[in-house]
């Protein structure tokens, strides 16, 4: 029952506006206009770059904000799988796992790929993409939780991100720091278990 929950959360993200294949075109675009508009020294690049990364990670984010449990919740989708008796945690875990792939992958995936237009070394690349692995977690628990609390209100997209955003500034503070990845990996782990209780509080308040 898990895997098809995932599966179909895959499918319907593979066939909406905004799948992967969008989101890690649109990374690309930003980064590859960065070093025009911005006239700095090699250094600055890097900095510049280490922080666009986790900027373009949460607005990667945002953009599901209102498709992890709302389009199910429209359609009525959601009745069904709470009818298929599949405990919350399975639901949770499913979309945490789809909300990641989808979203969080493609970014973990390029950023390797174009970090050398930006002047960093191998060692720098592997921080920033551990980092990034580490933090992606906790920050698409946190979208996950935030919609599942909110995902009654309609047409309320602009208040989710109001909420989501102050609480990615940890993650985006620590991930700008070479060797912060243990600190990330406490940040998501806390973010991941805070999540599946306020997910699992959400749906409880639906079918009730």
């Amino acid at each position: 029952m898990f895997k098809n929950l995932l599966l179909r959360d895959l499918r319907l993200a593979y066939y909406s506006s905004s799948n992967f294949i969008y989101i890690g075109s649109f990374f690309i675009l930003v980064t590859i206009l960065i070093p025009f508009v911005i006239n700095t020294e090699t250094e600055g690049l890097k900095s510049v770059f280490q922080g666009l990364i986790w900027v373009g990670l949460a607005l990667a984010l945002l953009l599901a904000l209102d498709r992890i449990f709302s389009s199910d919740f429209d359609d009525g989708n959601l009745d069904i799988i709470l009818r298929m008796e599949v405990s919350y945690e399975k639901i949770y875990l499913s979309k945490l796992l789809s909300v990641w792939i989808t979203y969080c992958l493609p970014i973990v995936i390029i950023v390797p790929l174009i970090s050398t237009a930006f002047n960093l070394t191998i060692n720098e690349t592997i921080f920033v993409t551990i980092n990034l692995f580490c933090g992606s977690f906790g920050m698409a628990a946190t979208a996950i939780g935030i919609n599942a609390l909110l995902m009654g209100l309609k047409r309320m997209i602009y208040l989710k991100s109001i909420i989501v955003i102050p609480l990615y500034i940890p993650f985006m503070i620590f991930g700008v720091e070479q060797g912060s990845w243990p600190v990330l990996s406490a940040l998501s782990m806390i973010a991941v278990v805070v999540a599946s209780f306020a997910t699992s509080y959400g749906l409880r308040l639906y079918g009730e």
